[in-house]
């Protein structure tokens, strides 16, 4: 119970600051853009697809590089997940296990789930129900050389967002090998256009 009542605190605070960064943020996001990385790393963004009562959910995966291009594009099927908090933490997760497996560095990863984006910059004991989530992004974030995570708003997180949700709707687990979703395309176009 404690656990509990500590998880709802703290989950409690993000919310008081996301109220706040939304006053400051919408004001900024006329003029903000997504950018690409600096050369030599890897931005990649995570969202999560999830429907209460299914006890799954879709996540997906966006890697581009320096120049803004997509160079990878995942989305995973993922049972036994009972809220979106959940399924966006399991999406960070395997932001670094795909990483760890495309041989990637650097990375700035990138999420629309505050919290989430939170857990693995703290060093202070998490005693929320992501717990062993959180844990294991810690132990994965030792073999790159650098990691670093940002909150974005939605707008800026939109092609990880329609990536998930195309992925839930043909239910496709694996690497968009064909080439991703025309849907994904027209917003990673939209992002480099405001970016240019």
């Amino acid at each position: 119970m404690p656990q509990l009542l500590g998880f709802i605190k703290g989950y409690e605070r993000d919310l008081c600051l996301v109220h706040e960064n939304l006053c400051v943020s919408t004001a900024l996001m006329r003029n903000e853009v997504w950018r690409p990385p600096g050369y030599g790393f890897i931005k990649i963004n995570f969202d999560a697809s999830y429907i209460p009562g299914n006890s799954f959910a879709t996540i997906a995966i966006l890697a581009r590089n320096h120049r803004g291009e997509v160079i990878e594009a995942v989305t995973y099927l993922v049972e036994g997940v009972d809220d979106a908090f959940v399924a966006e933490a399991r999406a960070c997760e395997r932001v670094l296990i795909l990483a760890k497996l495309k041989g990637f560095r650097r990375l700035i990863v990138e999420g629309d789930s505050l919290t989430v984006i939170k857990k693995p910059i703290k060093n202070e004991e998490d005693r929320s129900i992501i717990r062993p989530i959180v844990h294991n992004i810690h132990r994965l974030r030792q073999g790159f050389d650098e990691v670093s995570y940002k909150f974005v708003n939605r707008p800026f997180n939109a092609a990880a967002h329609i990536l998930a949700v195309e992925g839930r709707h043909r239910k496709l687990c694996g690497a968009w090998v064909d080439g991703i979703p025309e849907t994904v395309r027209l917003v990673v176009e939209e992002d480099w256009l405001r970016w240019c």
